[in-house]
């Protein structure tokens, strides 16, 4: 029998410190390569945010997946594997916009998506003649993606199941690795498909991980419409410009939506211009929220801030409305130029990178602004996010902000997840501040 080792590097930790706990999350990715791979391969999964990595285990391939952030750590763990002349496979958003840099770590590489490469993948190990590349078929149709989900078991996840309905965004902002990668490319699951796999999630709560999962509003109504029955609860990420439609909303919270994440990214529309967001209308964010909050759907508000419009009212403005709007969660990050955005390109060709590859450097930190902002110091836009992030979570915004009945505290269960999210993300602010990438836990 051969043996496949498949592991999920952490982004690095702090000396002596445990993983972020909010980042506990079940790797999607890894289950679907279980599900599969031949029954003649045994399967060992390895999570390097909660366990320790065994570099002699007996295996005949090891498979990574890796993002920007992780790929360092990434790298670290299949030179050891590499040096006992173990082959390794390197897929995962990063290596597929950088293949040559992951090729330097790795005997193969999957560009793009696995499914209709992993086979082929595993009989070339076989044969001992694996390629330096693998290109996925974007084009595929999204079928037959059931994941493996028994190698989460016994691993002390958050309890929310990850399942993906639709994969890509129809838009494509400037600094969106997804853009990047599928090109505004757009396709939805088969919503049958979808409700068998939600019958066979025993977690508590469901995340889809659809990067925009109202990104095709008939499509997003049929799925709605066929989980309904099912009795679940859970989350997404969404847009704006299907928000202004009430049946859609209301169709959307029957189904058992409990939130959305909602990137406003900016409440100065030159910004929105200059990250390519034209579907975010700043005067339309009170309205599109006062549906949500009507029909009980709480929101999970993202910023970004580093653009050209940048001030440093900027950041107080996006707090007052964060906190007026009661949103139940919001994110204040910089922004970062992942490699293969048009933003990275932009900037590099500016000369504004403070490192090529700022995912690679020994001095860079996780929360540190790799690049230079045209309208402020980096260390400015850096600090001005970490006071935003604890205006947000002071004890006195949480309270105020869980009086929102209708969609923050609803009932006494809802009241209970949201006083326990935001005080882990409340103890977590400095937590990720300062991690290093990369090396050994």
């Amino acid at each position: 029998m051969r043996r496949l080792t498949l592991i999920y590097p952490a982004i690095g930790r702090k000396p002596g410190k445990p993983f972020v706990r909010s980042w506990q999350l079940q790797p999607l990715a890894i289950a679907r390569l279980a599900a599969m791979t031949p029954p003649h391969w045994k399967i060992s999964f390895l999570d390097d945010r909660l366990e320790s990595i065994d570099y002699n285990v007996a295996t005949d391939l090891v498979a990574l997946s890796i993002e920007t952030y992780s790929s360092k750590r990434g790298y670290d763990i299949t030179a050891r594997f590499r040096k006992r002349g173990v082959p390794v496979v390197l897929g995962g958003y990063h290596a597929t916009l950088c293949p040559e840099e992951a090729k330097e770590h790795a005997d193969a590489v999957c560009i793009g998506e696995a499914e209709s490469v992993w086979q082929e993948i595993l009989s070339d190990t076989e044969r001992g003649q694996l390629k330096a590349f693998y290109r996925g078929d974007r084009t595929r149709p999204l079928l037959g993606l059931q994941p493996d989900r028994r190698i989460f078991q016994g691993k002390n996840y958050l309890p929310v199941a990850l399942v993906e309905t639709s994969r890509g965004c129809p838009f494509q902002c400037n600094f969106c690795s997804i853009g990047a990668v599928f090109q505004s490319t757009y396709r939805r699951r088969p919503a049958q498909e979808i409700v068998e796999e939600l019958r066979h999630v025993r977690d508590k709560y469901v995340f889809f991980v659809d990067d925009n999962i109202v990104g095709d509003p008939a499509g997003a109504r049929e799925l709605f419409e066929a989980i309904t029955p099912l009795g679940i609860q859970w989350m997404s990420q969404g847009s704006l410009h299907a928000l202004k439609d009430e049946s859609l909303i209301g169709q959307m919270a029957r189904s058992g939506c409990m939130g959305l994440l909602i990137g406003f990214e900016s409440l100065n529309p030159q910004n929105l211009a200059a990250m390519g967001k034209r579907i975010n209308k700043v005067d339309d964010y009170h309205a599109a929220l006062d549906r949500l909050r009507q029909a009980g759907v709480f929101v999970y508000g993202t910023f970004i801030f580093g653009y050209p419009h940048d001030t440093p009212e900027s950041f107080d403005e996006s707090v007052r409305f964060a906190k007026k709007e009661n949103l139940f969660l919001a994110a204040f990050n910089h922004l970062v130029p992942f490699p293969g955005t048009p933003l990275y390109h932009d900037l590099e060709e500016a000369g504004q990178l403070k490192y090529r590859q700022w995912w690679l450097s020994e001095e860079y930190r996780f929360g540190q602004v790799p690049f230079r902002p045209a309208a402020m110091r980096a260390a400015e836009v850096e600090e001005s996010c970490h006071r935003a992030r604890g205006s947000f979570y002071t004890w006195n915004s949480i309270f105020r902000r869980s009086l929102e009945f209708r969609c923050n505290s609803p009932t006494l269960g809802r009241a209970w997840a949201y006083w326990m999210i935001n005080w882990m993300l409340r103890r977590e602010l400095s937590q990720k501040a300062g991690i290093p990438l990369g090396g050994a836990p």
